[in-house]
């Protein structure tokens, strides 16, 4: 069994500086494409620890943990919450919980009127400069995620910046999109970041975190289109499960609640002036399937070509009924943990079995690594996949 070197750094989220270095105990943690992954674990509270002074270096919402294994930085999120561990009326760690550095954006909203079309914010008497100095959004689908983060790190009270670095966002996809944000809904950051990256041909995103050469920590924001990650031809990544497989458990469950041949999405506007996409699984109701319908909204969306994507896009993430499996693999048999990461593409094989008894072999996409530390025992690695 290979041990590996885990070491736990928390930080000041807003200036990065280091607070402590701190043993954990029971640790999990994930990684999530397009999302939030979060970690928990248990910090000991003892006579080692005290000196390190544990409870200034992890006050929920002011602290970043970085979770570094083997020399490189996997894990890093805002720890959030934080409560006593008690035995036998004695406390004696207390427990963490973290998300990835997105989540700080869930927290944020867009308090003024936000367009990509300067007419709008004339007829609204708004500032037509660009974000943000203005309140113009630029069109690309990166700069206007680009201009709802500069929008956010320049609020009034100069507290509105972590640090993450927005610069790779000016690259742009040469997709152009038409947003309109009204500061009367108060929309959530986060949820337009990740409705804009779920329209037809949209893009993947997530934050970036690791070493630079001199010691100190970089955090990226990152776009990627068309995609991240690589396909299954490149990578030769192969999991299977049977005698001599990595796969440890795999799960593949069915669930037909979470099916829609018709998908409905809802823009902006009101009563009968809501702007409406529709789209249909016409082959699978010509094929005996029955309607069912799935329903979102979609603030700020006033274009019909755009929340016809939605809906399109919508039907497809509706389209089987069969969930996004989940498979235990081993954390250091080929291909290993740490040569893969979210939005990779695997060959998944599930030899013949009662519940599958021609087996399954599929190309599938990684989106959620969980990996469990365990003190003493070895790695546990768990990976939700959907269709490449």
């Amino acid at each position: 069994m290979t041990q590996h070197q885990y070491t736990y750094l928390f930080c000041d989220l807003r200036t990065d500086r280091i607070l402590a270095e701190l043993p954990l105990q029971d640790v999990e943690y994930s990684t999530e494409l397009n999302g939030i992954g979060t970690c928990t674990a248990t910090l000991p509270l003892n006579s080692t620890t005290a000196p390190l002074l544990p409870m200034d270096a992890t006050i929920p919402t002011r602290t970043v943990l970085y979770i570094d294994r083997d020399g490189v930085i996997v894990w890093a999120g805002i720890v959030w919450t934080r409560r006593p561990l008690e035995r036998g009326g004695q406390i004696y760690g207390a427990q963490l919980q973290a998300a990835e550095l997105p989540s700080y954006w869930q927290h944020r909203h867009v308090n003024v009127l936000l367009s990509t079309d300067p007419t709008v914010l004339t007829a609204n008497g708004a500032n037509t400069a660009y974000v943000p100095a203005g309140q113009r959004m630029y069109a690309d689908q990166a700069w206007i995620v680009w201009s709802l983060l500069q929008y956010a790190a320049a609020d009034i009270s100069g507290a509105g910046s972590i640090g993450v670095d927005t610069n790779l966002l000016t690259a742009p996809t040469g997709i152009t999109r038409t947003r309109t944000y009204d500061p009367a809904e108060r929309p959530v950051i986060y949820d337009l970041i990740a409705q804009l990256a779920e329209v037809d041909n949209g893009f993947d995103w997530g934050i970036e975190t690791g070493w630079n050469g001199d010691g100190s920590r970089y955090r990226r924001w990152q776009v990627y289109y068309p995609r991240r990650g690589r396909p299954a031809s490149l990578t030769g990544f192969t999991f299977q499960h049977g005698p001599g497989g990595n796969i440890l458990a795999p799960d593949w469950p069915e669930d037909g609640t979470l099916l829609a041949t018709r998908a409905i999405a809802l823009g902006s506007g009101q009563g009968i002036g809501v702007v409406v996409g529709q789209a249909e699984a016409t082959d699978m109701l010509a094929a005996g399937w029955p309607l069912l319908e799935t329903v979102a909204k979609y603030s700020g969306v006033s274009e019909y070509n755009t929340i016809q994507s939605h809906a399109a896009a919508d039907l497809a993430a509706h389209s089987n009924a069969t969930t996004a499996p989940t498979f235990s693999v081993l954390a250091d048999a080929d291909p290993v943990l740490g040569s893969y990461t979210v939005g990779d593409s695997a060959r998944f094989i599930v030899d013949p079995n009662p519940y599958y008894p021609n087996g399954l072999d599929d190309e599938l996409r990684i989106v959620t690594i969980k990996v469990t530390v365990t003190s003493g025992g070895p790695e546990t690695v768990a990976l939700t996949c959907v269709e490449a």
